[in-house]
């Protein structure tokens, strides 16, 4: 029979943490870094939870990642944003996106407001929204979105559901089509005798 030793206790020891809980957190802008060539340019907003219990997690998970995995540790707390770029198709939508990050910013700092320098980002808090998601049976959380961080304080926003993807992609609904505009009364035309609200 084998002699029982010290410190003894049955637990995974891959190396692996729980990743952070989906919900809404405060965070801080700890770097921020311009990535990429025109048209594809991305500002890269790095981000670590800053009040609660789980400040400084991911900092805290880069650490145990470098040491304890062979592969090279990839910070998870970073968020995207696309330069809008005229050139893109996806200009509206970029646009529509930098414009609500930098609202979101402003109206989670006092006094802040975006003057085109990336640097003076750094140090400001800003709300997240974190998601639970899945890729080829591994399951995770990200960083969804960004939020007024009074918001998060005064639990108004709510968990976002899972991000779900079928194969590989995402499962999206079909964009609708476009509305057809009466030109006489400038309603929009609608197929059902229902109100679209």
């Amino acid at each position: 029979m084998m002699k029982p030793f010290e410190g003894f206790k049955a637990e995974a020891s891959n190396g692996k943490t729980k990743s952070l809980p989906a919900g809404a957190y405060v965070a801080k802008i700890k770097a921020v870094k311009l990535d990429g060539k025109e048209p594809d340019q991305q500002l890269i907003l790095r981000l670590d939870v800053c009040e609660g219990e789980y400040t400084d997690y991911f900092l805290k998970r880069y650490r145990h990642d470098s040491e304890n995995s062979k592969y090279e540790a990839k910070y998870k707390g970073d968020f995207r944003l696309r330069i809008p770029n005229t050139s893109s198709p996806y200009y509206a939508t970029n646009l529509k996106r930098f414009n609500d990050a930098m609202w979101r910013i402003g109206k989670s700092n006092d006094g802040f407001t975006w003057e085109w320098n990336e640097q003076a980002l750094v140090g400001l808090l800003i709300g997240i929204s974190v998601q639970d998601d899945e890729y080829n049976g591994n399951k995770f959380t990200r960083i969804a979105r960004l939020e007024v961080a009074d918001d998060v304080r005064k639990g108004i926003i709510g968990v976002m559901p899972p991000r779900e993807r079928k194969g590989d992609a995402y499962d999206t609904p079909a964009p609708a089509p476009a509305p057809v505009i009466d030109q006489q009364s400038g309603f929009t035309a609608v197929e059902t005798d229902e109100l679209p609200f």
